[in-house]
C-alpha cells in the first residue's frame, strides 16, 4: 500500500524543522547520523522525519528540540500546543503510575501484607550484550542472533528465556530520585518472547519507524503509556505505531 502524502501543514513542520537543522548543525558538531544516534533511532528513520515522509509527532518534535536547543513552537506550533496540554494530563497520569509503583514496592507504606521468604536457589545463565539496533533484529528474528558473536556475556538468576539479551540503557529518561532508577549504562535483561504485559512493570517498546525505547509500561481508563521515571520528560500514549517487544526481567545498575 502506497503511504499517504501528509498534509500541506505537517510537510511544513519538516520542512522547518530541516532548515533549522541545516542552520545549527555545523556549531553543533552534528551529522544526521550523530544527530539521529542522539535521539535513539537510525539515520534513515531521522531522515525520513526532516524530508516530510514521516509527520512529526510529540516525542521526536521534544527530543530534537533539545538537541537543537530550540523550541518546538519554532518548527511545529501544533505539536508545541499538544506538549502544553499534556502537562495536566501527564501529572495526573503520574499520580496513577506513583500508586502503581507503591502497591509493587514491598515496603512502601505498609501496603504489604506479606513477609519475604527465602528464595529457592537458581543457577545462573549467561546471556549476550547487544546493541539497540540489533534489539529491533532479534525481535523480528530471534534465531538471526548467532551464540558466540556478542563480544560480552552477562550472569542473570532471572529467566529471560532462550532468545534473553542484554542492552545499556542510554540517556536519562529512566533517572529517578526514588527507586527504581535505571541511569545510563544500567545494563537490563530482556525476554522478547512468552512474556505477559503486565502494568507497572518494565519494557521495551519500538516505534515503526524503527525508534526504540525503555519505559515503564502503565494501562489507565483503556489507555496504554509507556512512562519514563524522569519527571523532566513526558509519558508516550502507545497508539499503533508502537509495539512492545520485550519485557525487562532483571537489571545491573552500574558502580555496586
Amino acid at each position: 500500500m502506497k503511504k499517504k502524502t501528509l498534509s500541506p501543514e505537517r510537510l511544513e513542520e519538516c520542512a522547518t524543522l530541516k532548515s533549522i537543522f541545516w542552520e545549527k548543525r555545523k556549531d553543533l558538531g552534528l551529522t544526521q547520523e550523530k544527530a539521529a544516534e542522539a535521539l535513539g533511532m537510525n539515520q534513515g528513520s531521522f531522515s525520513h522525519y526532516l524530508n516530510g515522509r514521516n509527520a512529526l509527532n510529540v516525542e521526536f518534535a521534544a527530543k530534537a528540540a533539545r538537541l537543537l536547543g530550540v523550541p518546538v513552537s519554532s518548527f511545529s506550533p501544533r505539536l508545541a500546543k499538544a506538549i502544553d496540554d499534556m502537562t495536566i494530563s501527564s501529572g495526573e497520569i503520574r499520580e496513577v503510575a506513583e500508586k502503581i509503583r507503591r502497591i509493587y514496592s514491598s515496603d512502601a507504606d505498609g501496603l504489604s501484607n506479606v513477609m519475604p521468604t527465602q528464595q529457592p536457589w537458581k543457577p545462573a545463565r549467561s546471556y549476550p550484550l547487544i546493541s539497540w539496533i540489533a534489539a529491533g533484529d532479534r525481535a523480528e528474528s530471534p534465531d538471526s542472533y548467532r551464540a558466540g558473536h556478542a563480544d560480552e556475556y552477562l550472569d542473570s538468576t532471572e529467566n529471560a528465556g532462550d532468545s534473553g539479551y542484554w542492552l545499556d540503557v542510554r540517556g536519562p529518561s529512566m533517572t529517578s530520585q526514588t527507586n527504581p532508577s535505571f541511569p545510563e549504562g544500567t545494563k537490563i535483561l530482556v525476554k522478547p518472547e512468552g512474556f505477559d504485559l503486565v502494568s507497572g512493570k518494565f519494557y521495551i517498546a519500538r516505534h515503526r519507524d524503527g525508534e526504540k525505547t525503555f519505559k515503564q509500561y502503565l494501562y489507565d481508563a483503556g489507555t496504554g503509556y509507556l512512562i519514563p521515571l524522569n519527571p523532566a520528560y513526558k509519558p508516550v500514549e502507545i497508539d499503533g505505531d508502537w509495539e512492545i517487544i520485550g519485557r525487562v526481567v532483571d537489571a545491573k545498575i552500574p558502580g555496586l
